[in-house]
């Protein structure tokens, strides 16, 4: 059937343009993640700055607030609106590896929908929730309200970027809408707010984003199957990631209702030291899952699985080294960047650095169980299920012993079986040689342990924790050098 397409618009510069999910931005996989990793990195930096100048300039307790109600707002976010991110990643990404254009604009029309209609309910919701768990006003909680409905828009609309092969715009309204959620925040501040509404800065850089890489022109309407199949993709994603991402955001409401807003406020510094490092996995995710979509789209099984190992590989060498030396540093991180009056955010800091990077190892094992089938997505949901009872119960059983560090400790013990499950069912049934790779994981921390032991018996100064974290790259380094020589440095030639 020959379709009539009318007269194209005037085009306009660059970003501007409304977003086009039939066109892709020709991206390698290497230069797709090192798009995203700007993108994310400028999202990180948004969050860590918001947490480092509200500590410093507010308080501990009014960061714990602001922090508080950051996870209140992404937690409710993850009940429906953030999966529909990951649903436009794959099935956009796998209706152009079938070339149904037609398709690839209903499924955009569909899940545009859902997203608007469930952002809203839980904006909503989120009103009586903060109050209950503040204590305080309906007033204050119209800044959480509104955060969870923009972030609920970018969560979406940053999959549809992906999904649609448009990783370069992506990326520079990622730069754009966070540069103007700085100088928002630093407005704020100067002028005296305190409370939730210093949430407000996100507020604007997830609304510029939202608006501006909105799929407005989709249109039309998925057959009754693929209906289906999105509805029961987003409601199983919703309850894995809520059990998994969401995990981590229950955490710090956690430390709030253990200890109030300044031990929610130390809980936060922590975690805003761990999870910045994680961007890497979540930038190899954001390419690789719609990449693996389009290879399962066009039957390509052996491609799919070099893409599932090699990621792997790539998180394994890169995440040990960036968490160990983390861990190696913490005491004189911690220093520098939080100062004397977090003190004891460094007991909390290596807990929390070890379950972000078990989280990240089964990174691409997640992308490639969801990838394949709606019964990966019962593997992953049940395994996120599984570690959030663990953790929970663990919160019960120690937290009232030891405070806000058995919040930690209960994360780290649900995250491990999270990610454990998903990497196991794909190592046996993909036959991944990953045996000799998880060794030397184990082995690497073993290395990160002794060091810290060596630094706490030997009382050793802070200041040479940069040359124990050399000393340990260096050993890691030995350790993997055919996986260091694989890396895509450039510059490097490639070998015949």
């Amino acid at each position: 059937m020959t379709v009539t397409k009318g007269p194209e618009p005037a085009p306009r510069p660059g970003m501007l343009r409304p977003v086009r999910l039939d066109r892709p931005t020709g991206t390698s996989l290497a230069r797709g993640g090192v798009l995203s990793t700007v993108g994310l990195l400028a999202q990180g930096v948004l969050r860590f700055v918001t947490a480092l100048l509200i500590g410093h300039v507010a308080g501990k307790a009014e960061l714990g607030v602001v922090a508080s109600a950051i996870a209140i707002a992404t937690t409710l976010a993850l009940l429906w609106p953030t999966t529909t991110g990951s649903a436009a990643s794959k099935f956009l990404a796998r209706a152009r590896g079938a070339g149904n254009h037609h398709e690839i604009q209903a499924i955009a029309a569909h899940l545009s929908k859902r997203t608007a209609e469930t952002s809203v309910l839980l904006g909503v919701i989120s009103l009586p929730v903060w109050v209950l768990i503040d204590h305080g006003t309906w007033v204050s909680a119209l800044s959480v309200a509104v955060l969870t409905v923009t972030f609920s828009g970018y969560s979406f609309t940053r999959g549809v970027q992906f999904g649609a092969g448009q990783v370069p715009r992506a990326t520079a309204w990622d730069v754009t809408s966070v540069v103007l959620g700085l100088a928002a925040l630093a407005t704020l501040l100067v002028l005296g707010v305190r409370g939730p509404a210093l949430v407000l800065p996100l507020v604007l850089t997830y609304g510029v984003y939202t608006l501006a890489c909105w799929p407005h022109g989709a249109s039309g309407k998925p057959e009754r199957p693929l209906r289906r199949e999105l509805d029961g993709f987003v409601a199983l994603g919703a309850i894995g990631t809520m059990s998994s991402a969401g995990f981590l955001q229950l955490s710090q409401i956690a430390s709030k209702l253990a200890g109030g807003d300044e031990d929610a406020g130390q809980y936060a510094a922590a975690l805003n030291l761990a999870t910045p490092a994680a961007m890497l996995a979540t930038s190899i995710s954001l390419v690789l899952f719609p990449s693996l979509s389009e290879a399962w789209g066009r039957g390509d099984v052996a491609a799919f699985k070099a893409q599932t190992d090699r990621a792997t590989r790539t998180l394994a060498l890169l995440m040990v080294a960036v968490f160990g030396s983390i861990i190696v540093c913490n005491r004189l991180i911690v220093g520098v960047i939080w100062g004397s009056k977090f003190a004891g955010t460094e007991d909390l800091l290596p807990i929390l650095v070890v379950a972000v990077l078990a989280t990240n190892l089964g990174v691409g094992s997640v992308n490639a169980i969801t990838t394949r089938s709606q019964r990966g997505m019962l593997v992953t949901t049940g395994a996120s299920i599984l570690g959030m009872l663990i953790g929970v119960a663990v919160w019960l059983l120690v937290v009232p012993h030891i405070g806000i560090s058995g919040v930690a400790i209960g994360y780290l013990c649900g995250t491990f079986v999270i990610a454990a499950i998903p990497i196991g069912v794909v190592w046996k049934t993909a036959g991944h040689r990953w045996g000799l790779l998880f060794v030397k994981v184990l082995a690497g921390l073993a290395v990160v342990g002794g060091i810290v032991l060596l630094q706490r018996t030997a009382h050793l100064p802070d200041l040479l924790d940069p040359v124990c974290a050399l000393a340990f790259l260096a050993v890691w380094g030995v350790l993997n050098r055919s996986e260091v020589a694989k890396l895509p440095i450039p510059g490097r030639k490639k070998s015949a």
